[in-house]
This record gives structure tokens, C-alpha cells and sequence, in this order.
């Protein structure tokens, strides 16, 4: 089911299912969400519309540019699973509270990660995978990117949604800075 929303780019439809978005940076990500009226684009999706962005980056991205495991992981989604939206440049929701919850334990113990609900755009590119597949030895990582971008799940699967194109955050006017 879809609920049409009015974002800067016109009246969109978008999926009722509740997802959540980690926020590590909030003034930032508040900011674009203002302007956005609730709506944010992957950086993915404003490259493809404005090819000219093409360096702009996520702080994901510019962290692991250099990263061999994330540089095979994606030879092998360009390879065998070009219609799958990359891990670099999109952005990262879970389809799951207790995911979430999850994550904030084992990926960012030390860290405050501010966590918000939001939908998903119903033309938007998405992938659900394991990222599980991603602790590996570098012998490994061939194969564990054939699994995570074939969407197999682990006997111990944490999935993660990748989304190439729009959230929209049903909440935004009640985001604070603090």
C-alpha cells in the first residue's frame, strides 16, 4: 500500500511500511531533511539526475573509498547484479525495530546515533541483504559479495536495506538539533 506525500519534486508516492534511517551526523542530516520537506535523496539518486555531482560522497563512502573489501564488493555487484543499488552513495534503513536496536550495540557501542522512522519511495531501487557476508577474510569476500548481492541470508543474518532513491521522514518537523 502507498501514501502519496508532497515533496519539493512534486506529489510522490510512497510505501507504507515503516522503516528506520541511523542518523551519526544529525545537524547535517536535519538540515538536508528541511530542505527537503521531509524528503531526502541518496546521493546515489541526485548523481544520476545531476551527472555533474558525480564526486559527491556519503560518509560512508569517502570513509571506505579506499577499502579493498568494499572495491570487491562492488566489482562483483557491477559484474553479476548491476541492477542492484550499489553500497557506496545509497542510503542504509532497516526494515526491522530490533535491527536497529541491534545495530546500535554491535556496530556503534561508543557512538550516539539518533534513529528516525521513514518510508520509502515506491520507484526506488532497493536491496535487502545480509551484512553478515561482510565479516570476512579477504579469500572470502568473492564469494560472501556473490551471496550478499544475491540476497542469501546467513544462519545468523543481520539484513540491511540499501535504497537508491527517496526517504521521506514523517516526523521531520519535530527534528532538534540537539
Amino acid at each position: 500500500m502507498t501514501k502519496t506525500i508532497e515533496t519539493p519534486w512534486g506529489p510522490l508516492p510512497f510505501e507504507s511500511q515503516p522503516y528506520w534511517h541511523m542518523v551519526g551526523t544529525p545537524r547535517l542530516f536535519y538540515h538536508n531533511v528541511r530542505i527537503g520537506e521531509g524528503a531526502v535523496l541518496s546521493v546515489s539518486l541526485a548523481i544520476e539526475t545531476q551527472p555533474h555531482i558525480h564526486d559527491a560522497q556519503t560518509p560512508y563512502s569517502f570513509a571506505r573509498r579506499d577499502a579493498e573489501k568494499e572495491n570487491v564488493f562492488e566489482e562483483i555487484r557491477h559484474a553479476r547484479y548491476p541492477h542492484r543499488p550499489s553500497r557506496l552513495k545509497t542510503l542504509y534503513v532497516f526494515d526491522d525495530y530490533k535491527l536497529v536496536e541491534r545495530a546500535l550495540i554491535e556496530w556503534f557501542p561508543n557512538e550516539h546515533r539518533a534513529v528516525h522512522e521513514c518510508r520509502v519511495w515506491s520507484d526506488s531501487n532497493v536491496h535487502k541483504a545480509d551484512s553478515t557476508w561482510l565479516n570476512a577474510l579477504p579469500k572470502e569476500w568473492a564469494v560472501n559479495a556473490e551471496k550478499y548481492w544475491g540476497g542469501g541470508m546467513s544462519e545468523k543474518s543481520f539484513p540491511e536495506v540499501l535504497v537508491h532513491g527517496i526517504l521521506y521522514f514523517p516526523g521531520w518537523e519535530d527534528f532538534s538539533d540537539a
